[in-house]
């Protein structure tokens, strides 16, 4: 049998040798994981401020649309003598559920309302929204309207591809936002 066998103290030294590699590997991954951590604080703070953005251009959109309405209070060639912003309610219903409701823009007059959803980028799901959730919803919280005409609005600064066509097909009119302005489509609205 050839070959030099190691004695104990190479053995000892070369498993001191893999330990402070195991050591120096171990450091390094801690470094990594707080690297980790930050840039994922990080992102959390980033994705917190992008909502924030989102959420007050979503207002702006409100505020202009509020605003536009307010001056005159005419909307689908019709007078209301009211208008808010805001509406917030909720119903507690018999089975012990809790229902809420959020309406942007709200005109009333003597026979009629109109609800009008606002958001920064108009799409599909805000269209199925107002139809399916919101309208059902404002006749639960509001009985005392159940005899008038309802209108239905879309408003935004911007819109889905084939959106605003899509509502305007349905009956709901569109308010699109240019600048300080608001453009309203109106002329095809229904009553529901």
């Amino acid at each position: 049998m050839g070959g030099n066998v190691p004695t104990f103290e190479e053995i000892m030294a070369g498993f001191a040798e893999i330990r402070a590699v195991q050591a120096e590997s171990a450091k390094r991954s801690a470094e990594v994981d707080v690297k980790i951590d930050k840039l994922t604080v990080d992102i959390d703070k980033m994705r917190e401020e992008l909502g924030n953005i989102g959420k007050n251009n979503g207002l702006i959109a409100e505020e202009i649309v509020y605003h536009s309405l307010e001056k005159d209070r005419i909307f689908a060639g019709i007078e209301f003598d009211f208008i808010d912003r805001g509406l917030d309610p909720s119903k507690k219903l018999p089975d012990g559920r809790i229902v809420n409701g959020e309406y942007d823009v709200f005109l009333k007059n003597g026979s009629a309302v109109a609800i009008i959803e606002v958001k920064q980028r108009v799409g599909k799901k805000a269209l199925k929204h107002l139809i399916d959730v919101q309208l059902p919803r404002f006749k639960l919280f509001y009985p005392e309207y159940k005899d008038f005409k309802m209108y239905l609005s879309l408003g935004g600064m911007s819109f889905e591809r084939g959106v605003a066509e899509e509502a305007r097909r349905q009956g709901i009119a569109t308010l699109m936002l240019s600048g300080d302005a608001v453009e309203i489509d109106d002329k095809d609205v229904k009553a529901w």
